[in-house]
């Protein structure tokens, strides 16, 4: 089974451009499906993320939350 943490390969998010206290980028990496990166709602959105080595990436999946 492939392990979603990222932070378990020493990923880490460096920059994000916004965040909520509640719901911080760090989030973004812990694997859990229940936490999530809330930012303000203006756009454009993003983050970056640092690996701790070079890494294979071979798919990204996104999950979006609409409030409903």
């Amino acid at each position: 089974m492939f392990d979603s943490s990222l932070s378990s390969l020493g990923a880490k998010v460096v920059v994000a451009s916004s965040g909520d206290e509640n719901h911080p980028p760090e989030n973004i990496t812990d694997g859990n499906t229940n936490t999530f990166w809330m930012t303000t709602g203006m756009f454009p959105q993003e983050f970056i993320i640092r690996f701790a080595e070079s890494t294979e990436i071979s798919a990204v999946t996104v999950d979006s939350y609409n409030g409903m």
